[in-house]
């Protein structure tokens, strides 16, 4: 007897936003997600508006389908010019599932090149759009090029701004004279700011003081909201930005530069208004106190990580040094008992650096264990008091607050994980229980070898996406059972809207979950440009070593295709199994090994193996490796 059919939703109406070949839809009536993957697109772009069904596969699998595209979001955009047979197109984004003919070339633009179109015909009926070039932003040989298709793809160069006049840096200038009387003065204690070399703005200092019961520590944070209130034009303008976006060529800042640089800025030698958060911590490091005020600072000195790592490894002096020893020894604790409950992986950062001949080069930025420590524990510690605030606060009322979720992983990928870990691991694992405690032995195995961070890369692409809410539920990963965003107002949103709630003078409620919209799209945006960026350079330099052996890393496989991370740049690239030595590949039970039937070659995730570049597609941005 056939078995009963899912009841399959209506089918409704939604903006589609596109993510790698596909996009997302969501059901208004149910809030549910669907994924509409590229063959079901119908030619749908980022941000129209479409009709969506859902259908259930013979394997009782859903699906989501695009019905009809019901209204195109906009008709200009920016594009890249390629070649298509005789003719010229416009990319507008890898897999774009509306292809688009360029009939009319004007401004002569040329293949490489970067430009604005007009859509003439959108032929919704025909598989291809026709365009015409409006103008040329770059030419193929600017060395800004990439970054000007980046900014134009994601409309960077159109997000709200406000110019600022003199009369309005003068009104803003006077607040901190304004609000400097009634605060609290703690221009006198030694005060200082940790932050990366190429930081443009500083939202945070640490101060520290030794007591007879323990310890004060300070956590300052820039006190935008006094600048920036509710409901102003820049408020909004910085609502609609919802962060900021950083590139080496340039920097989309959330609040006018004035502000964001200069007096929002926790800049050295300068008072400066501050939300303070004074921690009392006794003598085994235990949090037995702790209060929020505003504050007047004045910070000290300005180090970058390098100089606090040498200072802490005694390879340079400091007048600061007692306070770093202490802020060292203070967050090595916190970290310790942070991880009995949370996760201790940490992915380091690949960024693309231009030499004198304009080539990008990959640099590797590993975050140090003991200064890196120290900012992110006093962080970390800030961010959950914060949540615990707003939870103190809004007890006795039905006010919602503004939390940073992250959930547990779904069932396939935590058995995925848990496979993961059998495999590696040597102490042996409940299979059918992940725990905070196995992932933490696994990654402490693989501490310091070529495969921690791919495999922390790994991981995190397994663990679900945190996310800005109303409620709180938690945070997995770090182990919390309530936190937020509050450390950084300067470029994010969100940390703004929660210093207005824990001051509370945050007036209308009812505007916070459509404030929350922002800050998860904007999160989301900034995190997709930036990844698009780093793919494109990254491409880039694959493209001039296209003769060299590489080494790349196995993170996945399936029966046709093994997935890779090129070690030197991070690149995600393919092999394509049917250019593997000549056999019969069969795929493990729990998918992580490719064996050959008859040679016994054997491919593994976490494999490290010898590579060459067999080919590079700039357009979709995808490139294929073969085995050496």
């Amino acid at each position: 007897m056939r078995s009963k059919r899912t009841v399959l939703p209506s089918p409704f109406i939604s903006r589609i936003s596109i993510a790698n070949k596909g996009g997302f839809v969501i059901n208004s009536d149910t809030n549910e997600k669907y994924f509409v993957g590229q063959a079901f697109l119908k030619g749908a772009l980022d941000g129209d508006t479409v009709k969506v069904r859902i259908d259930e596969t013979k394997q009782a699998q859903i699906t989501a389908k695009i019905e009809s595209i019901l209204s195109r979001n906009k008709s200009v955009f920016t594009a890249k010019v390629f070649a298509k047979k005789s003719q010229l197109a416009a990319l507008l984004y890898p897999f774009q599932a509306k292809p688009i003919t360029i009939k009319e070339n004007a401004v002569r633009a040329s293949i490489g090149d970067i430009v604005k179109i007009k859509i003439v015909n959108w032929r919704e009926n025909h598989k291809t759009a026709y365009a015409k070039v409006i103008s040329i932003v770059s030419n193929k040989n600017d060395a800004n090029s990439d970054f000007l298709f980046i900014a134009g793809r994601y409309e960077l160069d159109k997000l709200p701004k406000i110019e600022i006049n003199d009369d309005e840096c003068a009104k803003y200038k006077s607040i901190l004279d304004e609000n400097s009387k009634n605060r609290v003065d703690l221009t006198d204690i030694p005060t200082i700011t940790i932050d990366p070399d190429n930081a443009r703005d500083f939202d945070d200092a640490l101060s520290i003081v030794k007591k007879k019961y323990g310890y004060d520590l300070y956590i300052h944070i820039a006190d935008v909201s006094t600048y920036v209130k509710e409901g102003e034009p820049v408020d909004i303008c910085a609502k609609e930005r919802a962060n900021s976006y950083y590139f080496p060529e340039k920097v989309f800042h959330m609040l006018p530069e004035v502000l964001s640089t200069d007096l929002c800025s926790l800049v050295p030698n300068k008072d400066r208004l501050a939300l303070t958060l004074k921690v009392e911590i006794d003598a085994n490091y235990s949090i037995i106190n702790y209060a929020f005020f505003e504050s007047i600072i004045n910070s000290d000195k300005r180090f970058t990580y390098t100089e606090v790592s040498s200072i802490l490894k005694k390879l340079n002096s400091s007048s600061f040094a007692d306070s770093l020893d202490l802020l060292n020894e203070l967050t090595s604790d916190f970290k310790s008992r942070r991880l009995n409950d949370g996760l201790s992986f940490a992915h380091h950062e690949v960024i693309f650096t231009k030499d004198r001949k304009n080539n990008y080069n990959p640099l590797t930025i590993k975050k140090d264990e003991d200064s890196h420590r120290i900012v992110e524990e006093c962080m970390l510690i800030a961010n959950r008091i914060a949540a615990k605030e707003i939870i103190d606060l809004n007890k006795d009322s039905n006010r919602s607050g503004l939390f940073r979720n992250h959930d547990i992983p779904d069932q396939k990928n935590e058995d995925y994980i848990n496979n993961i870990i059998a495999k590696f691991s040597k102490a042996k694992t409940d299979s059918q229980k992940l725990t905070i405690k196995s992932i933490n032995e696994f990654f402490n195995y693989f501490h310091g070898t070529d495969l921690y961070n791919i495999i922390s890369m790994l991981f995190i692409r397994k663990m679900q996406k945190a996310f800005y809410s109303t409620y709180s539920i938690g945070h997995y990963g770090l182990g919390f059972n309530e936190y937020t965003h509050f450390t950084s107002p300067i470029r994010r949103y969100s940390d703004l809207l929660v210093h207005r709630i824990i001051k509370k003078r945050f007036k209308n409620f009812n505007t916070l979950p459509d404030s929350i919209i922002f800050c998860n799209s904007g999160e989301l945006k900034a995190k997709q440009a930036s990844r698009d960026y780093t793919k494109i350079k990254s491409l880039r330099w694959l493209k001039n070593q296209e003769d060299k052996i590489l080494h790349g890393i196995i993170t996945n496989i399936k029966p046709s295709l093994i997935t890779l991370c090129e070690t030197s740049s991070e690149t995600t690239g393919y092999i394509e199994t049917r250019t593997l030595p000549r056999d019969l590949y069969n795929l493990s039970s729990n998918r992580l090994i490719l064996l050959g039937k008859f040679s016994k070659n054997r491919y593994e995730v976490g494999q490290k193996i010898d590579i060459k570049i067999d080919q590079i597609d700039m357009l979709n941005q995808h490139v294929t490796f073969t085995l050496q």
